[in-house]
């Protein structure tokens, strides 16, 4: 077990005790450890002090902990959300693995708290990942800087299994009955038109929020997404996007070139009866001032909407994930998913691996192609 706090005297049977908080490395759970009893507060108090100053001679800068937060300080080149992830990382990587010596981690305390994760079922594979990913980084970087002379996280993989968490049982996508029954229930709302673009065409909340009217070409029929809206320790906040990937020119039909139309012209008519204190940031989701919508209030709006059309709850990601699954699942060739991937924002290859459970109908289209040309044989 590794101290990563201060000693404490506590009253105990008539005697003091003298404990610490500390890091166990074989749980990587935080738990106390008793450093000694003492007939005297005084005699307790002294040895508080001496532990202290033994522990002052080995500084902060030298715990696993330092190196992961002063390697997230330093990237200054990722997007807010990034950041915000890195620092959610490296909140439980002090938890598991912070208080322990720089020059006594050994691989097999890596391994053995990725493990605990795994087991623990708090955690997705992803969120794990992610820990690992950013506990190496700050690693290695340790040692460029010649703290370390190698990275004991630098050959441990992810654990084999990780456990399932509980999650509420909720559908994964709406059939088309179900969305077309939202879509109906909901025609009449302000949002209509923006809300089923994201049902339909699976744009992120984030990018529906940030969508503006310069990148609606309703001549063309196409949407442009080039920034997106994300929420940041409770604010909004722009970004440029996810990735290049996620910058793109979507194509749209004729009937959402429709609702589109008929979305702007009642937004003029809510900036005419705001009159001056309209804020004109030429947003398609907009307040009934002009304002950005953070995504926590359009999120709780949507939740009203889905709850008053009688239909299973789906959150915004739900809607995207419901645009992705038809559109898989009717894709009639490799080009169609190809087209599907460019509209989404997904690379083709992980397109099918997050949506291969909408291909069986493809498949059996397959399968009824290939007994009408066995019919010929």
């Amino acid at each position: 077990m590794e101290a990563d706090g201060q000693p404490t005297v506590q009253q105990q049977r008539g005697g003091w005790v003298v404990r610490v908080q500390g890091i166990d490395t074989e749980t990587g759970r935080r738990r106390p450890r008793q450093l000694g009893s003492y007939p005297t507060r005084r005699g307790a108090q002294a040895a508080a002090t001496a532990f202290a100053a033994r522990s002052d001679a080995v500084p902060d800068r030298t715990t696993v902990g330092h190196v992961v937060d002063r390697w997230v300080a330093s990237k200054i080149d990722v997007s807010s959300k990034t950041k915000l992830q890195y620092e959610w990382a490296a909140g439980h990587i002090r938890s598991g693995l912070g208080g322990v010596r720089l020059d006594q981690l050994e691989r097999h305390d890596v391994a053995r708290w990725l493990e605990a994760l795994a087991q623990g079922g708090r955690f997705s594979r992803r969120s794990i990942q992610i820990m690992r990913t950013v506990l190496r980084a700050a690693l290695e970087d340790a040692v460029d800087l010649g703290e370390l002379r190698r990275s004991p996280a630098a050959r441990v993989g992810m654990p084999r299994y990780v456990a399932g968490r509980s999650r509420q049982s909720s559908p994964v996508a709406w059939s088309e009955e179900e969305l077309r029954t939202f879509l109906g229930s909901i025609a009449d709302h302000r949002w209509f038109g923006p809300i089923r673009l994201s049902a339909l065409y699976g744009l992120r909340r984030s990018e529906l929020l940030g969508l503006t009217w310069s990148a609606v070409d309703v001549n063309a029929a196409t949407v442009r997404i080039s920034q997106a809206l994300i929420e940041v320790h409770g604010r909004p906040e722009w970004s440029e996007g996810k990735n290049e990937r996620s910058r793109r020119t979507i194509p749209i039909d004729v009937s959402m070139v429709g609702a589109l139309r008929a979305h702007r012209r009642l937004q003029n008519m809510e900036r005419l009866a705001a009159g001056p204190c309209w804020e004109d940031h030429d947003l398609v989701v907009a307040t009934q001032l002009g304002r950005p919508v953070s995504p926590g209030n359009y999120d709780q709006t949507l939740d009203r909407l889905v709850g008053a059309a009688a239909v299973p709850r789906l959150t915004s990601h739900g809607l995207r994930h419901t645009a992705a699954t038809h559109m898989v699942r009717h894709a009639a060739d490799v080009g169609e998913i190809r087209a599907a991937a460019d509209i989404l924002g997904h690379s083709p290859g992980m397109l099918m691996r997050i949506y291969a459970h909408a291909l069986p109908e493809s498949v059996k289209t397959v399968t009824e192609k290939i007994g009408r040309r066995a019919a010929q044989f």
